[in-house]
């Protein structure tokens, strides 16, 4: 049976960034990869195309790692700390229902920007719901991502930072997520900022050199069901 694998992040770009590798490489071994954006119009970005260019984007982008068409929540972009918590776990868990995913990727809670702390939250608080019905699967795993200019911008004081304990070898899938990025106009930055095609290569290359690969994505693995 085809293993789905829920991608679940604050806005668009962020499946690419903490995800596109990987899930590149999860749909060439024939797994699904379902992006999950619950700030779909990103209304406050900097520099923010119109509404057709960001969907069309969007779609380019997760069309080139194989991605299925991301489902979109109509949340307040940097403003989900005004939404009541229960309202983004229900419609997470909404999505744990309809695509019953063996496993979820999700912001760290220590990101700097809030709305990935608010997903984070409500995506833990989800993600037990296979324990509350007979009819979602256990999940097989829990992993918080690393999204460049948010998650090595967080501060000490906002609690544990990422801590990388999982690393999956993304040698040939390294350039498929450079080309989706590039697909956001926008959104990525010269060298050196963090968003640079420079510095998104060069984590890897040093995550790769932490575990004995060549280019890796690397993940903060919080929940294991199964080996």
């Amino acid at each position: 049976m085809e293993e789905t694998n829920l991608v679940v992040v604050a806005h668009p770009d962020d499946e690419v960034l903490g995800f596109g590798a990987t899930g590149a490489k999860l749909v060439s071994q024939g797994e699904t990869v379902q992006p999950i954006i619950l700030c779909g119009n990103v209304d406050v970005r900097t520099h923010r195309p119109s509404d057709s260019e960001l969907n069309d984007d969007m779609l380019e982008a997760n069309r080139i790692l194989g991605f299925n068409t991301p489902i979109l929540g109509g949340l307040p972009n940097i403003r989900m700390n005004n939404v009541d918590h229960v309202e983004i776990v229900q419609f997470i868990e909404k999505q744990i229902l309809a695509f019953k995913p063996k496993r979820i990727f999700t912001h760290h809670p220590a990101d700097l920007n809030d709305d990935h702390l608010q997903v984070s939250r409500a995506c833990l608080a989800a993600s037990r719901y296979y324990q509350r019905r007979n009819d979602i699967p256990p999940l097989k795993s829990l992993c918080y991502m690393e999204v460049l200019s948010s998650t090595d911008w967080g501060f000490e004081a906002t609690g544990d930072m990422f801590k990388a304990n999982l690393y999956v070898e993304v040698t040939e899938f390294i350039e498929k997520k450079l080309q989706a990025l590039a697909a956001y106009r926008n959104v990525m930055r010269d060298f050196p900022h963090p968003r640079s095609a420079e510095v998104v290569k060069g984590l890897a290359a040093y995550r790769g050199g932490q575990s004995g690969q060549i280019y890796s994505e690397a993940f903060q693995n919080i929940f294991q069901q199964e080996l």
